[in-house]
Formats: structure tokens, C-alpha cells, sequence
């Protein structure tokens, strides 16, 4: 165990009396401690740049700083000095100008990030960095420029986000040809998104709805929030994720709303209650009486338009109805009293009267029901991908490059960037001298999403031992994405990497992992399926939803022994009491021979409850 008294000690020992490089044995044994408070972590950081600068290792101490969130970083000379190196061919300088420019950007300094990432050669992130620091004009020719390169003509995705990006420049300079670049880019990302669901990557459709819907919201283009939205709604209603469902569907009501598309939200609210009452969610009535009062809205803003009358009837007729769903009947008579004052012809006009007549004046609404959460009509925040993507795709897989950005981005917690800060400096230290295997072990402990992109890249290495330590990794970096490599690890060549995979399919475990853990354990095509299945029905077993309780119910049903063995052992292992309601419908459909395992089950759960 590292006694880090005794070391800070020594380093301020030799830092005093100016014996830098042995400080900084120190220090390196210092920083490994990433579990420590802020201030005495980086108490230790501020004291490696001193020694760093000292000892003119500057690509390190700008690593350092770049944590501690300096703008103005350590370097061996200008930026004038180090594009002539560049310029001449030195790739190390090359290297430290993008290093540079991505700590600018995760600083917020994004012009001089462009100047930076301009010099070293990355148009994408350059263009993204003006368009940060306000500069679309210059944006949008570089945009152009990506779009005709070599690079992205057999990369249908990554040329859509170009055309999205150059689109809405244009749009918010005011171009006379940004509605056709709007265009062409709303139809790239269509195609796009129906190859990828064609492909079963539904994820990645996901991304491309969400971008569907943000050239809507940007461009003013309500049929493709609306596109955006009901598709991404979709894709999540398909994969039982019942919150993140209905969080879409709020937050498609307020771009409705905002919208002044009344009709839209009244019957996207509708549609949500129909689904809150298949999912057995307990908001189906909230919903229905929120379409009523969005059709009210609806049929006021048509009478104020001077739309047809027979439209403004409509519109309340559906409110009288969705009123009467929820027993809100006083309000069924308010808004039969305004359809019988309408103009409309004399025998439509006496049936809305006999009905105000037939219904009364003592009518009550019944209660308000229980409301949708507060935090579930929050506008969810996404990723930008138009970015994110691009960039990633011009990173290459770069391990050291990937790491920086997440070392210098302070919206990771302080654990993760702390990893990636290791991974950088062992880079920059060590350089091509540093095992792929050490690099993979770096980049499954920072356990954040972008390093998948790095791990993908080293997985295509042919290099056994460096699949298998990718494999092994992927079990660590809990996201969806994970589990296309791990699929591609089920069907290695190398029977180590295969039982790697599958020992890291086993602790994938969290609420969106249970379609693709499915999809796994339902391959017919995997070189080891008994293995690969057992793996995904232990994970599912974990999962603790409604949807892996009935896959283990069938499991019990289909009776393959393996399978039943696995699937009972989860079952009495479930901790969720919300699970009890639907394990009591399961006991009737379960052969008796496995009842008692739910019974068992439940009362567990129901002591849990007390």
C-alpha cells in the first residue's frame, strides 16, 4: 500500500533542493492514487508541472495543466514555433499541436482551439471549434471542404452530420441556400436511419431521429421534430425502456406546445396515455385529461384563426371525450355548452343542447390523477452527436487523443478523468513502447463512453491476446454500444476471446442492456452458445425489470434444464418489490413444478415492503 505522507513528503524534499526528476518518481507514484480529495490530488498535479517544466517535458506538464484546467498551457515555444515544426514533417509536434488544441476546446477557448486543430490537420474539429467561437461564415466553407473529401464518401453517417452541420450554419447565417441544405441533409439522415434500423444497430437510428429533431427545433421545421421525436419514442417503446418512452413523448408536448401545435400535442398526449396504460404505468389518466385541455386550446386557436367550424368541432368533441374518460364531467358539460353556441347547423346545435340537458348542472370532475413527475417533463439532454461523431471519426481510434478530450472535460467526474490523465501521461512518457494490452487495461478502468471508439480499433488488431484483453474490457463500459463488440468477440476465431466475451456479457448488467442481452442469448449462430446464452440469462437475471422477470418466466416454461437452473437462482435473487404485481400473474403460467420459486419470491420481496 503506497504511503502518500512519505511520498509527498520526499518530492517536496527534492523539489526544495532542486533534484526535479527524482521529485518526480515521486509524484508519478502519487498520481496513481486516484481516489484522493481534490485539493490533495491536485496539490500533487500542480507540483508535477513545476517539475515537468523544469525538466522541459512539456507535452506532460500541458497534460497536467489541461486537468487543472489552465487555458494558458507549458510548451517548447510559440504556436508560430511549433506549426514551422509541424510544417517540417515532425510528427511529435504534429502530435502536440492536437493535444493543444483539444485542451483549448475542453477549456472553452474555441477560437484558439481552431488555430490549434487548423495547424494540426484536423478540419473536422477545426470546423467545430468555429462554429463554437460564433464564426459559421468560416464554418461553413470548411463544412463544404469535409463534405467532398476522400474520407467520408463511403461513410454515409459521418457525411450526413457534415451536411447537418454545413445546413445550419447557412440557416443561422440566413444563406439563400440553406433551406436546400437543410433539405439534402434531412434526407441524408433519413436514409441513414432507416439502413441502421435495417441493420438491427437501433441505437444508432436513435441518433439519427434525435438529429432529425434538432434540425427541426433549429430550423424551425415542426414535421421533423415531429419525425425525430415519434421515431426515437419508438425505438424505446420497442426496447420496454418505459421511462425514457414517456420522457420523449413530454418533451414533445413542449415542443408542441411552443410550437403553437395544439392538435400535436393533444394527440401525442392521447397516444402516451394509451401506452402508460399497455406499460401499467399509473399516469394514463393525467395524460388523457392533459389532451382534453390541449384540445380546448386546439379548438380555440382554430375558432380565433377562422378555420372551419366542422374543425373547431372536432377538436371539441375529442376534449368532451378524453374529459369523460378521466370523469371529468363538469367539464363534458362546459364543453358541450360551447359546441351548442357555435354556429353550426340547427340540428347539431339542439343535440349538444339536449345533451347539456341530459348531463345537468350538478356534475363534478372526479379527482385529479396522479400526475406525471415533474422530472420526467424535463427536456432531456442529449449528446451532441452532429459533433461528438465527427470528431470521433476523425480521432481514429488515437487512445492518447481520445483520453485527453476526457481529461480535459470537467463534466466527467474527477475518478474518470483521473484515469484518462494516467493514460496520457503513460503515453507521452513511453510512447510506442507502451504493451496494447497496458493500454487496454488504461482504458477499461476510465469507464467512460468515448473509449469504446479506442477499444474498437485495437480489437481489429491481429493480435489475439489484445482481442482478448478488449473482450474481457468491454464487461467494465456499461452502454449499449458495448455490445456490438462484444457480439463481434462471441464470433472470434480465438476460442480465449470468445470466453472473454462471454464472461463480459455476464456483468453487463443495467436496465437498457436487456434487448441486446436478449438478442444475445437468442443467437443461433455463435461458435459457443451454451456459454454466450448462460452469460446473457445470468445478466438478464440482474436486470430487475418487468421484462427480464417474464424472459425468465419462459425460461421456466420452455423447461431446458441449464436454462431453468439459471433462470430460478435469478429469480430468487430479484430485489425489486415493484416486480411483485406481475410475479403474482406469473404463478398461474409457470409449470407448478417451479410456483413455489415465485411464492418464495414474493414474500421475500413483501417483507422487503415492511
Amino acid at each position: 500500500m503506497i504511503d502518500t505522507a512519505v511520498l509527498w513528503v520526499r518530492a517536496e524534499a527534492n523539489m526544495r533542493a532542486g533534484r526535479y526528476a527524482d521529485a518526480l518518481v515521486h509524484l508519478r507514484h502519487l498520481i496513481e492514487v486516484v481516489d484522493r480529495i481534490d485539493f490533495e490530488y491536485e496539490e500533487w498535479l500542480r507540483a508535477m508541472v513545476e517539475c515537468l517544466r523544469a525538466l522541459a517535458l512539456w507535452r506532460e506538464a500541458a497534460a497536467c495543466a489541461a486537468y487543472l484546467g489552465a487555458t494558458e498551457l507549458p510548451g517548447p515555444g510559440t504556436f508560430e514555433q511549433q506549426q514551422a515544426r509541424t510544417q517540417a514533417g515532425d510528427a511529435l509536434a504534429r502530435r502536440g499541436m492536437r493535444l493543444m488544441g483539444i485542451y483549448l476546446s475542453r477549456a472553452g477557448e474555441h477560437g484558439a482551439a481552431a488555430q490549434w486543430l487548423s495547424a494540426a490537420g484536423m478540419p473536422a474539429h477545426h470546423a467545430i471549434e468555429l462554429e463554437r467561437a460564433g464564426k459559421d461564415a468560416d464554418a461553413a466553407v470548411l463544412w463544404q471542404e469535409i463534405m467532398n473529401v476522400d474520407g467520408l464518401q463511403g461513410r454515409p453517417y459521418e457525411l450526413a452530420l457534415a451536411k447537418i452541420n454545413y445546413g445550419l450554419c447557412l440557416h443561422r447565417l440566413g444563406h439563400d441556400r440553406a433551406r436546400l441544405a437543410l433539405a439534402e441533409a434531412t434526407t441524408a439522415v433519413e436514409e441513414v436511419a432507416d439502413a441502421f434500423e435495417t441493420e438491427g444497430l437501433r441505437e444508432r437510428a436513435f441518433d439519427c431521429y434525435q438529429l432529425l429533431a434538432r434540425l427541426g427545433s433549429e430550423a424551425g421545421a415542426f414535421e421533423n421534430v415531429a419525425e425525430g421525436y415519434l421515431n426515437s419514442v419508438r425505438i424505446l417503446r420497442d426496447d420496454g425502456l418505459k421511462l425514457d418512452a414517456l420522457r420523449l413523448y413530454e418533451a414533445f408536448v413542449t415542443l408542441a406546445r411552443r410550437s403553437g401545435e395544439w392538435h400535436a400535442a393533444a394527440g401525442i398526449l392521447r397516444e402516451a396515455a394509451d401506452y402508460c396504460t399497455r406499460a401499467a404505468l399509473p399516469y394514463a389518466d393525467d395524460l388523457r385529461l392533459r389532451s382534453a385541455e390541449a384540445w380546448l386550446r386546439a379548438a380555440g386557436e382554430a375558432q380565433a384563426a377562422g378555420h372551419p367550424l366542422q374543425i373547431v368541432e372536432n377538436a371539441l368533441l375529442a376534449a368532451a371525450e378524453s374529459f369523460a374518460s378521466v370523469r371529468a364531467l363538469r367539464q363534458v358539460v362546459e364543453v358541450y355548452r360551447r359546441l351548442a353556441a357555435l354556429e353550426l347547423p340547427l340540428k347539431a346545435r339542439e343535440r349538444y343542447r339536449r345533451l347539456v340537458d341530459r348531463l345537468g348542472e350538478d356534475q363534478q370532475d372526479a379527482p385529479r390523477p396522479v400526475p406525471v413527475p415533474e422530472y420526467l417533463k424535463q427536456l432531456p439532454e442529449y449528446e451532441e452527436v452532429w459533433y461528438v461523431d465527427l470528431a470521433e471519426w476523425e480521432l481514429d481510434g488515437d487512445p492518447g487523443l481520445i483520453a485527453a478530450g476526457i481529461m480535459a472535460d470537467r463534466r466527467f467526474p474527477d475518478f474518470v478523468r483521473r484515469h484518462a490523465l494516467l493514460l496520457v501521461l503513460d503515453l507521452e512518457r513511453r510512447g510506442v513502447e507502451v504493451d496494447p494490452v497496458d493500454v487496454v487495461r488504461r482504458l477499461e478502468s476510465i469507464r467512460a463512453y468515448p473509449v469504446i471508439a479506442a477499444l474498437e480499433h485495437l480489437f481489429m488488431r491481429p493480435v489475439p491476446k489484445v482481442r482478448e484483453a478488449v473482450a474481457a474490457a468491454m464487461g467494465s463500459l456499461r452502454f449499449k454500444r458495448s455490445f456490438t463488440l462484444v457480439g463481434q468477440a462471441l464470433r472470434d476465431d480465438v476460442a480465449a476471446v470468445r470466453e472473454a466475451a462471454a464472461n463480459a456479457t455476464s456483468r453487463l448488467i443495467f436496465p437498457h442492456a436487456f434487448e441486446p442481452l436478449r438478442r444475445i442469448f437468442e443467437a443461433r449462430d455463435l461458435p459457443d452458445p451454451e456459454r454466450a446464452h448462460a452469460a446473457a440469462l445470468r445478466a438478464i437475471g440482474k436486470i430487475n425489470t418487468v421484462e427480464a422477470l417474464e424472459c425468465l418466466c419462459d425460461r421456466l416454461r420452455e423447461g431446458n434444464k441449464q436454462h431453468v437452473e439459471l433462470a430460478i437462482n435469478a429469480l430468487l435473487e430479484l430485489t425489486n418489490p415493484e416486480l411483485l404485481p406481475y410475479l403474482r400473474h406469473q404463478i398461474e403460467l409457470v409449470p407448478p413444478a417451479h410456483r413455489a420459486v415465485l411464492e418464495d419470491t414474493m414474500r421475500r420481496l413483501e417483507r422487503r415492503m415492511r
